[in-house]
């Protein structure tokens, strides 16, 4: 069953639906929103350049480290980086402790760039929870940080 087929289900199942067709749906719509949120910058951003831009601000400077952390092979990565050099975002170079290692760095440009995406999803954020109560929050931190990890926890098996 694909996110939207879930989202659909959802929607027809109204006040009837579990707790993870609600979670499934809301994921899908988050998505698709941050999605949107991320092509409005100039340049437009996809989800997956947005991580990398923001995981090689972060040091991870490796098309392997990459790899790791997105769960993606290397061809893949190599083809989002390579569209983020031709973007004038990343550059690519050697690292200092072998020549045949590959050492991204963000430009200014892609420096500028992030920090536009950063602040724009962190208002989106803000503003996804500025309606539930203090208290409720407190409730649901602990519960959403269980089932995110359990969920990357199933990530890291395959």
């Amino acid at each position: 069953m694909t996110v939207e087929d879930t989202a659909s289900a959802f929607d027809a199942a109204g006040g009837s639906a579990t707790l993870g067709e609600i979670l499934l749906a809301l994921g899908g719509r988050l998505t698709r929103l941050q999605t949107e949120l991320l092509a409005s910058l100039d340049p437009p951003l996809t989800i997956r350049q947005y991580r990398i831009l923001s995981r090689v601000d972060s040091g991870y400077t490796s098309l392997t480290a990459l790899c790791k952390l997105a769960h993606r092979n290397p061809s893949t990565m190599s083809q989002s980086v390579d569209k983020l050099v031709q973007m004038g975002l990343l550059t690519r170079g050697t690292a200092e402790h072998s020549r045949r290692t590959m050492r991204l760095a963000l430009t200014t440009r892609g420096r500028e760039v992030q920090a536009a995406g950063s602040r724009a999803l962190r208002k989106f954020t803000d503003e996804l929870t500025v309606g539930i109560p203090a208290d409720l929050t407190d409730r649901l931190l602990p519960v959403v940080n269980q089932l995110f990890r359990d969920l990357q926890g199933n990530l890291d098996d395959d």
